[in-house]
């Protein structure tokens, strides 16, 4: 049985790989020189404002290691490159960077991106840290042991998020998605639906009512005919996962129609991207988030995060990719220092099973298919016009990560309950 900790605060490489590139890099890589750590995020395009996170959370994780004297008494340093959020941008510049001295890399947000890196990093000889994105068929069906995911993967998320609506709202038993269509949208609905399907009857005592989702283009200017499609339905219960501005454009249009007045609205991922746009016009909704410094309120590392992030922006809402790229970087900082080297295999080797001190808490990454198990964090936003941002956090819950987890198989598609 799985069970919601609300406020809860915690404190052998393949022989085609073995190419003469790769193993050069090895040499080089035992030296004392600093280690360089690629960063290969979105800095352009509309995933700009994700990437500017990732970037501070690998800047403020850097200097804080420095501080502390580095790492086996080795400089940190970072190279950064734009991946305008495009799987052939990125893995040109993935490439270019392993050239440079670069074998490890972090910032990877986009599902294809990630998907992409793999292939790339194992003929090269690199790794490659993702910071979010959210594919479940980068530790399954496309699994490839030079990706390593830190943070909550889809499958941890979503369930959790179909497990708080099963105990907090029993009574809303029907359900429809407002899913694009692409990786990530169909991705989240499909593990939602199976998490419904699960929780429901265990915690509500019913079967949910599953109705087919809105399928809605990415990038749609226009999503007026779509929300009307969602308004006929009987569902008393929305999951959106479009994102960023795609999503401030959905809730925008869809107050003249009160889609998400009378029904409970579950975001699968927006942070505080929409509440940050529309101020005291978002609806009040629950939304997935890496981190959130107010759960994590006396874990100094959290504290430390949040402080150093305030000063270094003056921001004072920083969003959860900040924490996962932050975490990525001490990540590869356990990983050397317990291998005793930065070369690429020692650091697969390094991070495989690796239990370390997070903002979030500990985390440990699965040795069998790279997968952190991390507890998933969520936020409930309610418009409140008369604070200074025009909404308000009001509730907020912590799922252990290990009652929601998947079991690893590598190599194998996870297997999902579907609605008859």
């Amino acid at each position: 049985m799985t069970q919601l900790k609300r406020r809860t605060v915690i404190g052998g490489l393949g022989a085609t790989a073995l190419t003469a590139p790769f193993l050069g890099r090895a040499a080089w890589a035992q030296s004392g020189d600093p280690i360089r750590i690629g960063v290969v995020t979105a800095l352009s395009g509309p995933q700009e404002f994700i990437g500017s996170f990732v970037l501070n959370g690998c800047k403020i994780a850097v200097d804080q290691i420095n501080a502390q004297g580095g790492v086996m008494g080795r400089e940190l340093v970072l190279e950064t490159r734009d991946s305008r959020a495009n799987p052939a941008d990125a893995t040109a510049a993935a490439r270019e960077l392993i050239g440079l001295g670069a074998h490890l890399q972090i910032g990877t947000i986009s599902s294809a991106v990630a998907l992409a890196m793999g292939p790339l990093m194992e003929q090269e000889g690199g790794v490659v840290i993702t910071c979010g994105a959210g594919s479940e068929k980068i530790n399954h069906e496309n699994y490839n042991r030079h990706v390593f995911r830190p943070g909550d993967g889809p499958y941890m998320r979503m369930r959790a998020q179909a497990q708080l609506m099963a105990e907090r709202q029993p009574e809303v038993t029907s359900w429809t998605g407002i899913v694009p269509d692409h990786e990530y949208g169909r991705t989240t609905w499909a593990v939602f639906v199976d998490g419904l399907l699960e929780f429901y009857p265990q915690f509500a005592g019913v079967e949910p009512e599953i109705i087919d989702p809105i399928i809605v283009p990415y990038g749609a200017g226009d999503y007026r005919s779509f929300i009307t499609q969602a308004a006929r339905t009987p569902a008393k219960g929305i999951y959106n996962s479009t994102y960023g501005g795609d999503s401030v454009t959905l809730f925008q249009q869809a107050k003249p129609y009160r889609l998400f007045e009378d029904r409970i609205l579950m975001d699968s991922a927006n942070e505080f991207i929409v509440a940050g746009a529309l101020g005291a016009q978002t609806p009040p909704h629950w939304t997935g988030i890496h981190w959130y410094h107010e759960t994590n309120k006396g874990n100094e590392m959290s504290d430390q995060l949040y402080a150093d992030y305030v000063e270094l922006t003056g921001d004072t809402t920083p969003m959860g990719w900040l924490a996962e790229a932050h975490s990525g970087i001490y990540a590869y900082a356990k990983a050397i220092e317990k291998a005793g080297s930065a070369d690429t295999e020692a650091v697969i080797s390094g991070l495989k099973g690796l239990t370390w001190q997070t903002v979030t808490g500990e985390r440990t990454m699965r040795a069998e298919d790279n997968q952190a198990i991390k507890d998933v964090e969520l936020i409930y936003i309610e418009p409140k016009p008369d604070t200074e941002k025009g909404y308000a956090v009001t509730d907020y819950v912590k799922v252990d990560g290990n009652t929601v987890i998947e079991p690893a198989s590598p190599g194998e598609a996870v297997q999902l309950r579907t609605a008859n």
